[in-house]
C-alpha cells in the first residue's frame, strides 16, 4: 500500500544515513559517486523549484515526499551489488504481491464477474499500474540461465497471477505499456519465446471464452475500446483534460509565467487549471465541447504524466528527471569480461514511458517505484 512504501523508503533514507554516518569507506564510495551527487541534486532542484512556483507552502513537502527516492538510487544500486540483498528485495517484492492478491481476492469473494477488479489497497487503476510492473520486472528473469526450476515456477507463477490481476483491473495504458515493454525486449533478446507467449495467448483467449465467455468478452471489450475515440467517454474525456492542460501551459509560455519552467505545485496545480477551465478553456474547448462540463471528471488530473508533471513540478525538473531515468534505465554496465552487458532494465523504461501517456504517475509513487526496480534490473544477474 501507498503508506508503507512511503515509510519503507524513510526507513531507507534513516538507515543510509546511519551508515554514511558510522561507516567511513561507505561514505568515501557513496560521495564519490556521480550518480548520487546527480539524483540529489534532481530532488534538491525539484523541491526548490516547486517552492518559488507555488504559492501554497503544502507543495514543498508534497514534492519532497514524491520524490525522496531520488536520492536513494545510488545506494540501492550499492546495495544490489550483493546477491543476498537482490534475492530479499525480490522476495520481498513477491511476497508483498501475493500478499495483495489474496487480500483483493478475498475482499471479492475469490470470484469475478468480468466487471472491474480493484485492489485491497489501490483503487482499480492504480493496482493495474502495479500489476503491470510486476510482470515487466520478472519477465526478463525467467530466462536467466542458472535459475534453479523452482524459482522459476515462482516466477511464472507470480506473472501469471499478476496477468490475471491486471486483465481483471480493466486497465488499459498499463496492459498497453507491459504489452510494448514486453515485445521489444522478447523481439530484441528471446524470440522464440515471443512466438511461445503469442500462441499460448491465443490458445488460451479462446480456451477462456469457452469456459468463462462472460468475464472474456467483457475483457476482449475493454482492449478493443482503446482505440475508439469518439464513443469510448474514458477516451474523449482524456483527450479533453489533454487538451485543457497542453491549452494552460501554453498560455502560460506565451506570458512569460515563471510557473511554466518551476511548477505550479500540485494544490497550485488544482486551483489554476480549475480556474483556468472554468473561466477560459470551457468556451475554446475543441474535443467533444461541452464533455468536461457534463461528465465533470477531475480536471485537474490531466492523465498523462508529461503534462501532469510540467504543470506541477515545471518542464526543466520534468524534462530532467526524464532524461535521468531515461539513461539510468538503458545505460550498460561493464563486466568482468570487460565486455558490456545490455541492461534488462529498458522493458520497464518503456513500460513507464508508455503508461505515462494515459497515467499522472511522475512525480508519483510508481515512479518511485520504477526507480526501485531500475536498480534491482541494473544488477541482477543473467
Amino acid at each position: 500500500s501507498k503508506p508503507l512504501i512511503y515509510l519503507s523508503i524513510l526507513l531507507l533514507i534513516g538507515s543510509t544515513l546511519v551508515r554514511i554516518t558510522n561507516d567511513q569507506e561507505y561514505r568515501h564510495e557513496l560521495f564519490g559517486n556521480k550518480l548520487f551527487w546527480a539524483s540529489t541534486g534532481l530532488f534538491v532542484f525539484g523541491v526548490v523549484s516547486v517552492a518559488i512556483g507555488s504559492s501554497y507552502v503544502e507543495d514543498i513537502g508534497w514534492m519532497a515526499k514524491k520524490t525522496m527516492m531520488l536520492p536513494m538510487v545510488a545506494p540501492l544500486l550499492i546495495a544490489f551489488n550483493f546477491q543476498y540483498n537482490r534475492l530479499a528485495a525480490l522476495s520481498g517484492v513477491i511476497i508483498g504481491f501475493w500478499t495483495a492478491f489474496i487480500l483483493t481476492a478475498s475482499m471479492h469473494n475469490w470470484t469475478w464477474d468480468g466487471s472491474r477488479y480493484g485492489g485491497a489497497t489501490w483503487d482499480v487503476g492504480m493496482w493495474g499500474v502495479v500489476c503491470a510492473m510486476l510482470i515487466v520486472l520478472l519477465m526478463p528473469m525467467i530466462f536467466f540461465k542458472n535459475l534453479s526450476i523452482t524459482a522459476r515456477c515462482i516466477l511464472v507463477l507470480t506473472i501469471m497471477g499478476a496477468g490475471f490481476m491486471l486483465l481483471a483491473s480493466g486497465s488499459r495504458g498499463p496492459l498497453l505499456g507491459a504489452a510494448i515493454a514486453i515485445f521489444f525486449y522478447l523481439i530484441l533478446k528471446q524470440r522464440i519465446a515471443l512466438l511461445l507467449l503469442g500462441a499460448t495467448t491465443l490458445i488460451g483467449a479462446l480456451t477462456a471464452n469457452i469456459i468463462f465467455p462472460q468475464q472474456a468478452s467483457s475483457t476482449i471489450q475493454r482492449i478493443k475500446s482503446i482505440t475508439d475515440l469518439d464513443n469510448d467517454a474514458s477516451n474523449y474525456i482524456r483527450l479533453a483534460l489533454w487538451e485543457n492542460g497542453f491549452a494552460l501551459l501554453k498560455k502560460q509560455f506565451m506570458v512569460g509565467d515563471k510557473r511554466f519552467w518551476l511548477g505550479n505545485g500540485h494544490q497550485g496545480k488544482i486551483v489554476e487549471t480549475n480556474e483556468f477551465f472554468h473561466s477560459e478553456f470551457k468556451y475554446i474547448a475543441r474535443v467533444k465541447p461541452g464533455a468536461l462540463e457534463e461528465l465533470h471528471p477531475n480536471v485537474a488530473d490531466q492523465h498523462n504524466m508529461y503534462l501532469d508533471s510540467t504543470l506541477s513540478s515545471g518542464i526543466l525538473w520534468t524534462a530532467s528527471v526524464l532524461v535521468f531515468i531515461s539513461l539510468l534505465g538503458i545505460s550498460k554496465k561493464k563486466i568482468k569480461s570487460e565486455k558490456h552487458s545490455p541492461q534488462i532494465s529498458f522493458p520497464m523504461l518503456i513500460y513507464f514511458t508508455v503508461n505515462g501517456l494515459t497515467y499522472s504517475i511522475l512525480p508519483h509513487f510508481a515512479f518511485m517505484m520504477t526507480l526501485f526496480f531500475i536498480a534491482l534490473m541494473r544488477e541482477v544477474e543473467e
